[in-house]
């Protein structure tokens, strides 16, 4: 499905699930190459940006979080970008940047805002409002890392492992949509500059888009090795609990062991035992069984 928005001095045209049509519809208006177009419809690999002789192609990946599944994945955005037009083309909705074409698209004063400029201009909004969005979810993993803390030092150590290994998987699917973008985007400072040949005006937003970056980074190495050591915790308090437990089981055993032996002895059929036959025989039997309880019990206190 397509939209289109024109505003004073840039057009921005937004796909969603794109189809062969609109395919046909970009090349016939703008004479893409046709491998430029084909990565529209067929999901790509990798992030990565490309300097034709009158535009820019761009595919970069959206952190998305699936709430069924609990975990983060990569939601690829593809843009091409003319000296007057940006397209954005994607599969499902992206948050961030159905808000900003939403508002382009209602009020007057933001197509000011936004489209008075450059295409590069309304492609720095775009990434800088998905960059801001991604320090949301990571916040998100902050209160999460957060709970996992509290819990596992307020004794429920086995509950957390399941979570745990959530907020783990998520982190490791965050690092392996953010880390390849990063020459991207420097990529992207880099080309657009000369693309636009505006490099007074639109450097500082590329830095603000290379800074914004950087901290997103900075904070999602802090939650890796945060929930990593975490892990590790957990764990040791789990041996410990699971060896504490193994400790009393083994006193348990050597204590009764005796005891079991006593009464294995004397519950056989032979003609002699000794302490057998006077009238207080049992009074004696178990004297010496409680005996050789407190012996091993005081033996064990000592060892401990």
């Amino acid at each position: 499905m397509r939209y289109i928005i024109k505003g004073p001095k840039v057009t921005w045209i937004d796909i969603i699930n794109p189809t062969q049509e609109d395919v046909k519809f970009l090349e016939k208006r703008f004479g893409f190459h046709h491998l430029v177009l084909e990565e529209l419809i067929s999901p790509g690999q990798r992030p990565k940006v490309e300097h034709h002789d009158y535009y820019l192609f761009l595919s970069l990946y959206y952190p998305f979080y699936d709430k069924e599944k609990r975990e983060t994945r990569g939601r690829e955005i593809d843009i091409i970008a003319t000296k007057d037009t940006l397209i954005t083309s994607h599969y499902g909705s992206i948050l961030p940047l159905k808000a900003l074409f939403d508002t382009c698209n209602l009020y007057e004063e933001s197509r000011q805002t936004y489209m008075s400029a450059t295409p590069g201009h309304l492609l720095y909004y775009i990434l800088i409002g998905i960059l801001k969005n991604a320090l949301t979810k990571l916040d998100q993993i902050d209160t999460r890392i957060d709970e996992i803390e509290r819990h596992i030092f307020g004794g429920k150590e086995r509950e957390m492992v399941y979570e745990i290994s959530l907020v783990k998987t998520d982190v490791i699917n965050f690092v392996r949509i953010l880390e390849p973008q990063k020459e991207i985007l420097e990529s992207l400072a880099k080309e657009g500059l000369v693309f636009w040949d505006h490099s007074q005006e639109l450097e500082p937003y590329f830095e603000d888009i290379l800074g914004t970056y950087a901290q997103a980074w900075n904070i999602l190495k802090s939650h890796r090795e945060t929930i990593l050591a975490l892990e590790d915790t957990n764990q040791s308090l789990l041996t410990t609990k699971t060896n504490e437990i193994i400790r009393i089981l083994t006193v348990f055993s050597v204590i009764v062991l005796p005891l079991t032996l006593i009464a294995s002895i004397y519950g056989m059929n032979t003609t002699y035992l000794p302490f057998r036959g006077p009238a207080q025989d049992f009074w004696i039997i178990l004297s010496i069984m409680v005996g050789v309880t407190l012996g091993t019990v005081s033996y064990t206190h000592l060892r401990a």
